[in-house]
């Protein structure tokens, strides 16, 4: 498996600009490599990338842009591919080149993988225990890394919710907090409030998908009858939620599990009793933002000196 999302992205686009792959400049130690091989040929080495804890291995495409951006004349083998289910002493990627490029590209090498690894890891965890249920992720990404992030929850198996505000209208707590102080009228009045977001929506000629925020029960009925079609219940107990989906099918309210989505703050030990309330999505931030690593180590063993970087 290739990731195209993260093919180039590692390396400079404009003149000045710094990349994950030129992040680290020459060093002492590296110096004193390379002048060991003085009046001889380039050292040549083996670089490989070993897993230390089980997991889902994710980000080698970046790996390889990495160390090939400082020896394009490297010769990489994937042992393994993103997605792959890995346990420890597992070898996962396999590099000959320079050693003071291998040297040089380890730690960055290491912590982009093994970031992404941590992140297809928690998400595939997650994933299991949901069942049918999907799993999303939310923009609570690092600046800069964002692509790279929501790329690993795929490969764990999740789904990326918005990859930025243009993808679609996400109606929140503060945007509807500041919508009921700015029209009065709206405020107390769940249904007139998303009525009124539709129609100025469709007056500015948008007719894609809306998402919005509830944390009541009639802003709820209010969602379900105006057929909103990502409807994002926050910080609710997986109980209350049941109870309210319940009343609202009692009074004949049409509710699709699949358009109903559960948030805040839910994890690995809460997220079964979410996945049973009735909802079809629940969205997790703490895959992108706080997801444990995945624990990697990569050595580098010097080949023979005559050895060339296309030798294995």
């Amino acid at each position: 498996m290739t990731a195209p999302v993260l093919r180039n992205s590692v390396l400079p686009h404009s003149a000045g600009e710094e990349s994950a792959a030129g992040e680290e400049s020459a060093t002492g130690e590296n110096t004193a490599v390379e002048n060991s091989g003085e009046g001889r040929n380039p050292l040549i080495a083996r670089g490989v990338i070993t897993a230390k804890a089980h997991g889902v291995i994710c980000g080698l495409e970046a790996v390889e842009q990495v160390l090939k951006h400082l020896d394009p004349e490297l010769r990489t083998v994937e042992t393994r591919a993103d997605g792959c289910v890995v346990k420890p002493g597992e070898e996962i990627f396999v590099a000959t080149g320079l050693a003071t490029s291998l040297l040089a590209g380890e730690r960055t090498a290491l912590n982009i993988c093994s970031h992404l690894s941590g992140i297809a890891t928690a998400t595939a965890n997650l994933v299991q225990i949901a069942g049918g249920v999907k799993i999303y992720d939310t923009r609570k990404t690092l600046p800069g890394i964002r692509r790279f992030q929501k790329y690993a929850v795929t490969v764990g198996g999740g789904n990326n919710h918005r990859h930025d505000l243009a993808d679609f209208p996400m109606f929140k707590e503060n945007h509807r907090a500041i919508l009921q102080k700015s029209r009065p009228q709206l405020a107390g009045n769940p249904l007139e409030e998303i009525r009124w977001i539709k129609s100025e929506l469709a007056r500015e000629g948008y007719s894609g998908t809306i998402s919005i925020e509830v944390e009541d029960e009639a802003s709820l009925r209010a969602c379900l009858e105006e057929g909103i079609e990502v409807i994002l219940v926050d910080n609710i107990s997986p109980s209350t939620l049941a109870k309210w989906i319940d009343r609202a099918r009692l009074d004949q309210i049409p509710v699709d599990g699949s358009h109903l989505e559960a948030s805040g703050g839910i994890d690995g030990d809460t997220l079964a009793e979410h996945a049973s309330s009735g909802v079809g999505r629940i969205s997790v931030g703490a895959i992108t933002h706080s997801s444990k690593v995945l624990d990697l180590s990569m050595s580098v063993e010097l080949l023979s000196e005559d050895s060339g970087a296309g030798d294995d």
